[in-house]
């Protein structure tokens, strides 16, 4: 992947086993699109118009246009990671400065990856978001919020896509207990949400919740 605007912390001590560290909890996510079995992945169940019956597609995350950023406090900088194959979101409690991640997954509704297309004239019936969590650190319960937003493919993540305000948002847990594991998440109402503002990628920001 590609990564702006790098900042490294530094360890250090004799080599003794470091004090557990509590915290808010940081999380990371599996996104190499060659694994389908963990890939991130979108499934939408639909009707249309007219049409008897329903459809169900999935969409596999548009890797490339994936990334995280992470906000340093104290330096006030942002670092930028685009295309990586692991996704971070959560405050890593292990760097002296406390950076804060926040991950960004993209799902092109249009076809464009060679996966289903999502008709904007479809009516969503449920969707799930399901990702491959590899490892819960510093906490035991991590609250998460996930927001529906829009960002830039062509340009890529940009600092401003760190805090930019949600088109929708819903909350939810993830466990130490998740790690190793499939995580499905309902996500209804941010599909809803996508298809009324006919957006063309389905487009979400992890982040801890409150």
């Amino acid at each position: 992947g590609m990564l702006l605007t790098i900042l490294a912390g530094c360890g250090g001590g004799d080599g003794s086993a470091s004090p557990a560290i509590v915290g808010p909890g940081l999380v990371e996510i599996d996104d190499r699109p060659n694994l389908a079995i963990t890939a991130p992945e979108l499934t939408v169940e639909y009707i249309l118009p007219g049409v008897a019956g329903t459809t169900v597609a999935s969409i596999l995350s548009d890797q490339p246009a994936d990334g995280d950023i992470a906000f340093d406090p104290v330096l006030g900088a942002f670092t930028i990671t685009q295309g990586p194959d692991t996704l971070f979101f959560g405050i890593d409690s292990a760097k002296p400065n406390r950076p804060e991640f926040r991950a960004f997954l993209d799902f092109p509704l249009d076809g464009s990856t060679g996966d289903p297309a999502i008709p904007l004239e479809a009516t969503v019936l449920s969707a799930t978001l399901t990702v491959f969590v590899n490892f819960v650190n510093f906490a035991a319960t991590v609250p998460v919020l996930l927001d529906l937003v829009q960002y830039s493919v062509l340009a890529g993540l940009a600092a401003d896509d760190y805090s930019s305000a949600p088109l929708a948002t819903r909350a939810f847990d993830i466990f130490i207990t998740d790690a190793g594991l499939d995580v499905s998440i309902d996500v209804t109402s941010l599909m809803a949400a996508a298809q009324a503002r006919a957006l063309t990628d389905f487009q979400v920001r992890f982040l801890l919740g409150p």
